[in-house]
């Protein structure tokens, strides 16, 4: 049995996992394309945000998921264009992306790495022209907080699994109860034993 890749879920057109697949390429396209933009390169700024766009809708899960992380996501990558000082940006990206992949509350632990690196960039990098290494550092931190995030729910879903296994067996099959021995009459032996009353005889 498999435990890299999720259920499957059920969606209305296309492959899911054709899907996932595309559609989480085309963020990451639609965020980096975005923080390619300078005073020669502005119309990045307008194919980014939309390549992004496009990846959000493009990816399984519920629809209004999606449409609810749509607009911050896309804020928070046309921020990262301002440099290290807004490193956080890239917590707003993975909140969204734990959001729109339907992980429990016990995944978004996963944002606090993403947090911590964000203050440590911006005490670190005072220099734009050190704005590669800000958002290296965050999409490395990024990808690997978004499989720490998947780990904790592929854990809790686990226990979940064995609690209702438990439970089932439980009710299924209880455990015998353990015998109770009551103590017999004492048979003594040795010379003892010829004082025994023997079998009455019949009249």
């Amino acid at each position: 049995m498999s435990t890299r890749m999720e259920p499957t879920p059920r969606v209305r057109w296309g492959d899911p996992r054709w899907r996932y697949g595309v559609g989480l390429v085309t963020i990451v396209l639609g965020v980096a394309l975005t923080n390619l933009i300078s005073t020669y390169s502005l119309w990045f700024l307008l194919v980014g945000p939309c390549v992004q766009l496009l990846g959000w809708l493009i990816l399984p899960g519920a629809l209004w998921r999606r449409l609810l992380v749509i607009l911050p996501c896309l804020l928070a990558g046309l921020v990262l264009v301002a440099g290290p000082d807004f490193a956080g940006a890239f917590a707003v990206l993975l909140a969204g992306w734990l959001f729109a992949r339907h992980r429990p509350g016990r995944s978004y632990l996963a944002l606090i790495p993403v947090i911590a690196l964000s203050f440590v960039l911006k005490g670190a990098l005072n220099e734009y022209g050190q704005n590669w290494v800000g958002l290296v550092s965050g999409s490395v931190a990024s990808v690997a907080c978004a499989w720490l995030g998947w780990a904790l729910a592929l854990w809790r879903r686990r226990r979940i699994t064995a609690r209702q296994a438990a439970a089932a067996g439980g009710a299924e099959a209880p455990e015998p109860a353990e015998p109770v021995y009551r103590a017999g009459p004492t048979i003594p032996a040795g010379p003892d034993a010829s004082a025994l009353p023997g079998p009455a005889k019949a009249e």
